[in-house]
C-alpha cells in the first residue's frame, strides 16, 4: 500500500524544529535599482544568511517582506526560500507618496529582535503624477548640496567580474559577461538598469549588511518545509468542537496539492505545516466533521510583524532633477504598454506536499457522454468509484484502493472528497451540484494520512472555471483573500521583439544566478530604443560566506 504520510512528516518537522532550538537568520534584499517611480515594479532577490556560521541558511523556507515609510507599511510580500535564496516582484501603487522607503525582510527566526530595522535597506520612490509625499520625508534643497552629497558610484569589491562592452547601439543585443575568480561557487543577482542621475539613497550593500552588529535571536525555524500557518477557533461553540477531536483544514481552490490539515490544540489554536503556497489566492478555512448547527469558525493569523520604520533619511530633491524626472516619467508611461509575460520567465519553485501527480487517474468529462447528475456521472464514467451509506448513515464516495483487498472487497470507505481542491463535508450537497459545471474528476486510489486521520483514497471534482462560488458551503466555512509567496521570476526580456518601442528602465534582472569557480557566463541583454547610460550590478555571496559586488556601465547610443 502506498501512503503519503503528511501528518507524520509534520511531526518529524516539528521534532526537528524543537531539536534545532534557536537559530540565527538575517535576510538581505537586493533590488533591480535604488530609485523607482510610483506604479513601477520592484524586482528583488533575497539572501538568507546565518550570521553565526557564515554563508546561506537553509533553516527557513519563507521570508516576510515589508516595504514601509514613517507613514506605515506600504506593501507586504512573502519570499519562498530554497537553500537560503528566493526572489519575487511587487508593483508599487500609482498612489505611492514620494519619499524614501525601507525594504525589510525577516524569517520566523528573526522574531523578537529589537533591532530588526537594522537589516533594512532604503529605496526611493518618486510620484510624478501627484504632489503627495511621505510626511516629513522630503527635503527640497539647492543643487550644490545635492551634488556634494550624491551617493558614491563604483562600489565594487570581491573577485567576481562584470565583463561588458562600454558602448552599444539601441535596439540591439549586447553581451554582459560574468566571471567567478573566487575559489568556491557563488550565487548572485544581476541588474542592468538606467542610470539617469536621480538621487539615490545611501545604499546598503551585502558586505556592510554582514558587518553590521545584531541583537540576539528569540525565534525558531518553524517554516522548514514551507510557511507555517497559525490560527484559532472562534465562536460560542468552540469548546464543543475541541472536545469532538475534529480536523481543521485550509485549502486553496483550484489546487489539490495545496490542502493542509492542522491539529487543534487544547487552547483552540491551530498550526498547519505547508509547502509554500504561491500567488494571491482564496483560502478556504473549515473544520471537517463539524455539525452545521454549531457556531465555530477557523480564522488564520497574518504573519507580518508590521515593523515600525525608524530613522529613514529624508529624500532630498532639487529642481535640477526636473528634466530627468520628466524623461523617466515619459519612459515609464510608454513601457507600461509592453505585454508583461513576454518579458519575464518563471524560475523553479518548491513543489507541494500532498497528492503527487503520478498517483492520479484523470477522467476528462468532455471525452464522455455527459449525464444530468453527479450520481449518474460517477456510475457511468468512473467505474472505480461508488456511492454508499457509511456506518453513521452519512453518504460516502468510495473507491477501489490500488492493491488492497479488505473484507473480501476491493472497496474501502472514508474517502476524502474535494471540489477544486477544497474538502467537502457533506457529500449529499455535492451530489446536488450541476455536473455540467465540472471539467474533470481526479481519483487518487491510495491511502493517505491527512492530519490524524487516514483516508482511503481522494477524489477531486474540478470545475471548468476553477470557481467554487456556485457551491454551497455551510455557514461556518470562512473564505478569505490570502497572500501567498511571490512567484520567483527573472526579467530577462527574451521575448522583446525588434520592432517594439522599447522604453524599459530595467533592461535585465536575474535574482539567482550561480557560477562555479573559474566559470564565465555570457548573458544577452536587449538594449532599449532610446539612448542613455545603464548601470550593471552583480551582487552576491560565495559558498563560504564571502560577499562581493561588481559594477560596470553601458552607454547606449542611437
Amino acid at each position: 500500500m502506498r501512503k503519503l504520510l503528511l501528518s507524520s512528516l509534520a511531526c518529524v518537522l516539528t521534532a526537528f524544529t524543537m531539536a534545532a532550538g534557536r537559530v540565527s537568520e538575517r535576510v538581505y534584499v537586493s533590488t533591480d535599482k535604488d530609485v523607482y517611480l510610483s506604479g513601477e515594479t520592484i524586482w528583488f532577490s533575497a539572501f538568507c544568511v546565518d550570521p553565526s556560521k557564515g554563508g546561506l541558511s537553509d533553516a527557513s523556507s519563507v521570508a516576510y517582506l515589508e516595504i514601509s515609510s514613517s507613514d506605515g507599511v506600504l506593501l507586504t510580500g512573502k519570499i519562498a526560500l530554497v537553500g537560503g535564496r528566493g526572489s519575487g516582484a511587487l508593483q508599487l501603487p500609482l498612489t505611492t507618496p514620494t519619499g524614501n522607503y525601507s525594504v525589510l525582510a525577516y524569517t520566523a527566526a528573526s522574531r523578537g529582535r529589537d533591532d530588526l530595522m537594522n537589516d533594512s535597506r532604503t529605496v526611493s520612490v518618486l510620484n510624478t503624477s501627484s504632489s503627495v509625499r511621505v510626511k516629513g520625508g522630503v527635503e527640497i534643497i539647492d543643487t550644490e548640496v545635492i551634488e556634494r552629497q550624491a551617493a558614491p558610484t563604483g562600489r565594487s569589491f570581491g573577485s567576481v567580474s562584470v565583463l561588458a562592452a562600454q558602448r552599444a547601439s539601441s535596439s540591439t543585443v549586447s553581451v554582459v559577461g560574468l566571471r567567478n575568480d573566487m575559489p568556491s561557487k557563488v550565487t548572485l543577482s544581476l541588474s542592468v538598469c538606467l542610470d539617469d542621475g536621480l538621487p539615490a539613497p545611501s545604499a546598503t550593500d551585502l558586505r556592510s549588511f554582514l558587518a553590521m552588529p545584531y541583537s540576539g535571536f528569540k525565534g525558531e525555524a518553524s517554516d522548514k518545509e514551507g510557511e507555517t500557518f497559525r490560527g484559532k477557533l472562534i465562536g460560542q461553540d468552540s469548546g464543543t468542537v475541541l472536545k469532538d477531536g475534529l480536523i481543521a483544514v485550509v485549502a486553496f481552490p483550484g489546487h489539490a496539492q495545496d490542502v493542509y490539515a492542522g491539529r487543534i490544540s487544547a487552547d483552540g489554536t491551530v498550526s498547519f505545516v505547508t509547502g509554500n503556497v504561491h500567488g494571491n489566492r482564496d483560502m478556504v478555512c473549515e473544520i471537517l466533521g463539524q455539525d452545521e448547527s454549531t457556531d465555530c469558525r477557523l480564522v488564520i493569523d497574518q504573519p507580518y510583524l508590521n515593523v515600525k520604520a525608524a530613522d529613514i533619511p529624508p529624500l532630498r530633491l532639487s529642481r535640477s532633477f526636473e528634466s530627468a524626472l520628466l524623461r523617466r516619467h515619459q519612459l515609464s508611461r510608454s513601457s507600461s504598454r509592453a505585454v508583461p509575460d513576454t518579458l519575464f520567465e518563471f524560475l523553479p519553485k518548491r513543489s507541494g506536499l500532498f497528492l503527487p501527480d503520478d498517483h492520479c487517474r484523470r477522467f476528462h468529462l468532455d471525452d464522455y457522454n455527459r449525464f444530468p447528475t453527479i450520481r449518474e456521472t460517477l456510475i457511468e464514467i468512473t467505474p472505480g468509484l461508488r456511492i454508499r451509506k457509511g456506518m453513521d448513515g452519512k453518504t460516502q464516495i468510495q473507491t477501489r484502493l490500488e492493491g488492497v483487498i479488505k473484507d473480501n472487497t476491493e472497496y474501502s470507505g472514508n474517502m476524502l472528497v474535494l471540489i477544486d481542491g477544497v474538502p467537502v463535508k457533506d457529500v449529499d450537497r455535492l451530489l446536488e451540484f450541476d455536473p455540467y459545471l465540472l471539467s474533470d474528476i481526479l481519483v487518487y486510489p491510495y491511502s493517505y494520512s491527512f492530519g490524524e486521520s487516514i483516508f482511503n483514497g481522494v477524489v477531486d471534482f474540478v470545475t471548468k472555471k476553477g470557481d467554487i462560488s456556485s457551491f454551497k458551503f455551510d455557514k461556518n466555512v470562512v473564505i478569505v483573500d490570502w497572500q501567498g509567496a511571490c512567484y520567483p521570476v527573472a526579467l530577462t526580456c527574451s521575448g522583446m521583439g525588434p520592432d517594439v518601442n522599447d522604453t524599459r528602465s530595467t533592461l535585465y534582472w536575474h535574482p539567482s544566478l550561480e557560477l562555479a569557480p573559474g566559470e564565465r557566463l555570457d548573458i544577452q541583454v536587449m538594449t532599449p530604443s532610446y539612448q542613455g547610460r545603464f548601470r550593471i550590478v552583480a551582487e552576491g555571496l560565495s559558498a563560504d560566506g564571502i560577499p562581493f559586488r561588481s559594477e560596470s556601465f553601458l552607454d547606449v547610443a542611437k
